[in-house]
């Protein structure tokens, strides 16, 4: 008699809060079991939370974004372009890429940019070579975009026409720091890791501080695989040992059958090789006979190093080019310039050219004076 009696309570308090759809629950709890309520409720609960998960909201092939549209936004470049749409496309769960350049006839002027979704498109197989594993096209052909036209007076970004209309579903929030397009690495955080790992401190261990710092993986901004690709990146960049000693091996080599070929180079306080330079006897003759003018310029940087190739170059009577010198330079410094000029001029006996063509002006005329 207690039980039934307890049941009946129970199931008219669950009757007043339930909403008006449920009202009805007092009257048949009498011919309810209970393990039947139990059930509804269990039944209830799981509805609920799954009403709670992002991807539920979904509903593809609508306009599911955050209403209000970027449409009329102004930005004064293509960086600040992409990280609009990219900052627009993280709060929604969804990733993003950068499209096609249309340029004004005849010219490298832009005329519009275009940004995607990351899953807009799809690979094309044809002339692929077949790999022992395939990676997962997650591609559907989603349309959504953002496209920007540049003022061809003022050279500012406005976005004009931003279509939201998407094919799949979204990304959930807790997972929306995975997206390719959201990780970075940022200088700060690169020189951080590289510090500590030439310290002898274990990467792993530097990351699991990092996290704790942030408050967890998803405020760190990368994944572990992209920090130990970023150290790695990092240290090839750098002369390691072996280069550099067969480098100044290859000069000591040279010099001892060349007797006017000159090398200099320098060291950082970790005695690593920071710059060097060399030119031979060929190279010093020509200085002699056609060095009135010097055109030093320093926009190569495609070794794998990444340092600067900074070639000494005149022109002889027939208008040819020819090479004086070659020094490679960590940075572009003035202290580095200043080097780097003083062993080119040392090399050359201390004689100056009377006219110099550079894209440094401002370092050279201070390393030369």
């Amino acid at each position: 008699m207690e039980n039934s009696q307890i049941f009946h309570d129970f199931s008219v308090s669950t009757s007043i809060s339930n909403d008006s759809s449920s009202c009805h629950l007092n009257s048949s709890a009498e011919n309810q079991s209970y393990e039947d309520i139990l059930n509804n409720a269990v039944n209830n609960s799981e509805q609920n939370d799954a009403n709670e998960d992002p991807e539920s909201y979904v509903v593809v092939g609508q306009d599911f974004e955050e209403p209000v549209s970027l449409e009329g936004s102004v930005v004064k470049d293509d960086d600040e372009a992409y990280e609009l749409y990219n900052s627009h496309a993280f709060r929604n769960g969804f990733g993003t890429r950068k499209g096609k350049k249309e340029y004004r006839s005849g010219t490298r002027i832009v005329r519009q940019r275009f940004f995607v979704c990351a899953y807009e498109g799809f690979k094309n197989p044809d002339g692929v070579v077949p790999k022992s594993f395939k990676k997962i096209d997650r591609r559907t052909g989603c349309k959504a975009s953002v496209q920007f036209d540049v003022d061809k007076k003022t050279g500012v970004y406005v976005l004009s026409k931003h279509s939201r209309l998407h094919n799949h579903s979204m990304v959930p929030a807790n997972k929306r720091h995975l997206i390719r397009s959201h990780r970075h690495i940022s200088k700060e955080q690169l020189a951080f890791l590289t510090t500590f790992t030439c310290s002898g401190t274990k990467l792993a261990d530097v990351l699991r501080a990092m996290r704790k710092e942030v408050g967890g993986e998803a405020n760190l901004g990368f994944t572990v695989p992209d920090a130990y690709d970023a150290v790695l990146a990092e240290k090839k960049k750098k002369l390691d040992g072996c280069d550099s000693n067969q480098l100044i091996r290859w000069f000591t080599m040279r010099q001892s059958k060349e007797h006017d070929f000159y090398y200099d180079f320098q060291l950082n306080e970790e005695n690593q090789l920071i710059n060097f330079f060399w030119r031979d006897g060929r190279m010093r003759s020509d200085y002699e006979a056609f060095g009135d003018l010097l055109i030093h310029d320093t926009t190569y940087r495609t070794n794998k190093y990444d340092m600067i190739c900074g070639p000494f170059v005149g022109m002889n009577l027939h208008t040819q080019n020819i090479m004086f010198g070659v020094g490679f330079i960590l940075n572009e410094k003035a202290g580095t310039f200043d080097w780097l000029f003083n062993s080119f001029l040392t090399s050359m006996g201390g004689k100056q050219p009377v006219t110099i063509m550079t894209d440094q002006s401002s370092a050279m005329d201070k390393a030369i004076r």
